[in-house]
């Protein structure tokens, strides 16, 4: 993104981390005033049609594995912020023969501790070699908790409420056994990550990324009785000190990434502050008016 010079782009990157550019973004969008006015959008999950594009592919990658019409199929995924597993819990709902849905995360582990304990309980967020994945606030959880609630929008208001003010949302009893009726989950360490990315490799001779190997790990942690799609993520040659530790040498940078290195770049470093964002936005369109 930040090769792209053209004069009516502008990156801006935050002090600070997902969860903190998340938040950003959310009370931008919150502001329904500034949100109209200067036609705010986003292309990440939190955009619904990114979650209805991705409902597509585990309907295409079933036809491929199943065997028959009514033969299930479980999927693993590698995630932070809920978006992709999501679309495979809606394809599940809208009837596709899917056993389990296993959710892996890394040690940034509270969707794990949520679907085994019933604690959604933020902590520290730590750096990973799965970083895509280092996230503590799950934007696209608040949707599956909509399910879990009945579609009662005043009990969701009320959970969410709850965490925002402590930080911790708790279930239990029948509403628990629901969650784990729709998931399953597995938490993956940085030792596992290169431990599966090493051992996937010479068995297999695929390189995976680090988070395709939390994907894969997940799943030889979890008990699976039908055939298993580990959904893939990323390429990785951008993981390139991640593959060293586990292989002894970093793979090759494809020619498309490779060229990166030697262009311009153009960014912004600003303080992880919403006014501050609000602020940029609005002096950068007056100064091209």
């Amino acid at each position: 993104m930040t090769t792209v010079l053209d004069p009516n782009i502008h990156n801006l990157a935050i002090e600070g981390t997902f969860d903190d550019a998340q938040a950003i973004v959310k009370a931008l969008f919150n502001d329904q005033e500034f949100k109209k006015k200067y036609y705010l959008g986003s292309v990440n999950s939190i955009n619904w049609a990114r979650i209805l594009a991705q409902i597509v592919y585990y309907f295409y990658a079933w036809f491929q594995v199943a065997k028959d019409d009514s033969e299930q199929v479980s999927f693993v995924v590698p995630t932070g912020n809920f978006g992709n597993v999501l679309a495979g819990y809606y394809a599940k709902r809208m009837g596709l023969p899917i056993d389990k849905l296993v959710i892996g995360t890394n040690e940034n582990d509270i969707l794990h501790r949520f679907f085994s304990k019933g604690e959604y309980h933020r902590t520290e967020l730590k750096e990973t070699y799965s970083p895509s994945m280092d996230i503590q606030i799950s934007s696209n959880f608040e949707r599956y908790l909509f399910d879990l609630a009945g579609n009662s929008a005043e009990k969701l208001q009320h959970w969410m409420e709850d965490f925002d003010r402590t930080g911790k949302l708790t279930i239990e009893g029948e509403l628990l056994k629901n969650a784990q009726n729709d998931f399953v989950s597995a938490r993956v360490s940085d030792e596992e990550i290169v431990r599966t990315i090493r051992d996937f490799h010479q068995q297999t001779g695929y390189l995976l990324d680090p988070h395709t190997a939390v994907g894969v790990k997940a799943a030889e942690k979890t008990d699976l009785q039908t055939p298993v799609i580990c959904l893939a993520c990323a390429h990785p040659a951008k993981f390139g000190e991640t593959v060293r530790k586990a292989l002894g040498t970093e793979p090759e940078l494809p020619e498309e990434l490779a060229v990166l290195e030697k262009l311009e770049t153009h960014s912004k470093t600003i303080p992880a502050v919403t006014e501050r964002i609000k602020k940029e936005i609005l002096e950068t369109l007056a100064a091209q008016s």
